[in-house]
């Protein structure tokens, strides 16, 4: 029988509501802004493919450049949506272990994770920003996509994200939880929940084997 390590405590402890600071709550149009984008391009991105099907064997008049710029719009929901998966704590983490340490190392792991997050999102902020002002001048060869369209979508990306894990930094010194739910989404326990029921419905499966 498979076997779950529970997390609704590490959960609680490591998730606080959107608006729980005054930080929080002044980046809150920010994040919406940044969620709304997301959907529209992700939309964009699954209907291009369709149009070009239909434009192509139903009307024979294919879209030149479809194919380009449904890898730009991936490119852009990449970085468009990574803030947001920082601040939400969605990105992938080896957490399993931090309920059997003490709360002040489980602290120090959480301001070491921001801190490093930070400064290398920082960094990266500035590469891309200097290879920016490198490529003014070139453009992608179908369409013409500017090359600082692309790049202007991974800076703002990168800036926003590291932005996000600065605040995570002071809520890590400060004590408090360094990542938000939102309140039209699940809640880690609700998370938690469907997980335990999964790997309960798993396990009897397993238990009655073949018939």
């Amino acid at each position: 029988m498979s076997e779950t390590i529970p997390s609704a405590l590490l959960s609680r402890e490591s998730y606080a509501p959107a608006d729980a600071t005054p930080a929080d709550r002044a980046l809150g149009p920010l994040r919406r802004a940044l969620r709304w984008a997301s959907l529209a391009m992700v939309s964009v991105m699954i209907a291009l493919p369709a149009v070009q099907v239909v434009l192509r064997e139903v009307l024979e008049l294919p879209f030149i450049g479809a194919e380009e710029l449904t890898r730009f719009m991936l490119i852009c929901v990449v970085f468009v949506t990574f803030p947001y998966v920082v601040v939400s704590g969605t990105n992938i983490r080896l957490e399993e272990g931090l309920h059997l340490l003490p709360t002040p190392l489980r602290r120090a792991i959480h301001v070491a994770i921001a801190a490093t997050g930070t400064v290398t999102l920082g960094i990266a902020a500035v590469a891309i920003a200097v290879a920016t002002l490198r490529n003014l001048q070139n453009a992608t060869p179908t369409l013409g996509i500017p090359y600082w369209v692309f790049f202007s979508a991974s800076f703002f990306g990168f800036l926003f994200a590291a932005l996000e894990f600065a605040l995570q930094l002071w809520k890590a010194l400060a004590g408090k939880p360094p990542y938000v739910t939102f309140a039209d989404e699940a809640s880690p326990d609700d998370m938690d929940a469907l997980e335990a029921a999964l790997v309960a419905e798993a396990d009897r499966g397993a238990g009655e084997g073949p018939r």
